[in-house]
């Protein structure tokens, strides 16, 4: 009998066991992988909106500059342009494509390039006399923000977050252009942010109004989509470069990423007034429009 009940026990436990694999090898098969094509989808719809958005934008700066056409008839066409941006989802919609591409992309969040500059280049609040420590932040200024991308530093940086059109509690309503000279900043912040101006000028004017709200000796961030500089008919890194030098800044520091172009200067405060009109510099059917009149 004992043989028999061990007997019994054996298959039993067997059995057990056995069951045991094959739910494991169940739950295996049920184990779901994670589909990389749905997010290379919604990369592609994000450039979409992004790409189109600009064009739309681009071709109502166009129109408004244009003198060939009459004021009914282009009030009309920029209507219908304005209309077909709201179709897109308007600037919400824009704004959240390039917060998603930040986020899912990771190469770009230009504050960690920018703070690893701030603290490589021991940059400080500028004719800083004070010894109060609120008074002693850095004064950052943050144009075209989605978020306060400094929230975490705000022990030693005072960053004024702006944009058009705000998507945070922490961003503040403004036009940079309109800005008033008599508050300087230690670091200003240009990231995507000339590239999303369609007007030709107004880039030439941002750049300007850096001058104006920069300290002597204070920075100036700047990034770019690379094929702005890269594959531009009009534009490379040295004009780039030389445009800012004629403002009084000189070049500390530069990076490339896949995608994008970095660029540190400092407010030197020896500016030598020059033009930079719209000049062809590379030939060939092949490159971008992308330009900066100064």
């Amino acid at each position: 009998m004992a043989d028999v009940a061990s007997a019994v026990s054996f298959a039993s436990s067997k059995r057990c066991e056995t069951e045991r694999k094959v739910k494991k090898s169940k739950a295996k098969k049920k184990k779901k992988v994670p589909k990389k094509p749905v997010v290379e989808i919604n990369s592609r719809k994000d450039r979409r909106i992004i790409n189109e958005y600009h064009a739309l934008n681009k071709k109502i700066d166009s129109l408004r500059r244009s003198t060939s056409i009459q004021m009914k008839d282009r009030s009309i066409q920029i209507a219908n342009l304005e209309a077909k941006k709201e179709k897109l989802g308007g600037i919400n919609a824009y704004q959240k494509a390039s917060k998603l591409g930040e986020a899912r992309h990771g190469s770009f969040n230009s504050a960690k390039w920018i703070l690893k500059q701030i603290r490589d280049f021991d940059v400080c609040k500028v004719n800083s006399v004070t010894t109060k420590a609120t008074e002693a932040k850095i004064r950052l200024l943050d144009v075209g923000a989605l978020d306060n991308n400094y929230r975490k530093h705000q022990k030693w940086i005072q960053c004024t977050s702006i944009d058009l059109n705000p998507r945070s509690d922490a961003v503040v309503k403004a036009d940079f252009l309109k800005l008033e000279g008599n508050k300087l900043y230690d670091v200003v912040v240009l990231s995507l942010v000339i590239n999303f101006e369609g007007d030709v000028r107004r880039r030439g004017q941002m750049l300007r109004k850096c001058q104006q709200l920069i300290m002597d000796q204070g920075y100036l961030f700047i990034v770019l989509p690379l094929p702005c500089l890269n594959n531009s008919r009009y534009l490379n890194d040295d004009l780039f470069v030389s445009m800012m030098e004629s403002l009084g800044f000189k070049a500390c520091a530069r990076h490339k990423s896949r995608k994008l172009s970095f660029f540190m200067f400092r407010k030197t405060g020896h500016a030598k007034v020059k033009s930079f009109p719209k000049k062809v510099l590379r030939n060939g059917g092949n490159h971008n429009n992308f330009a900066i009149i100064l």
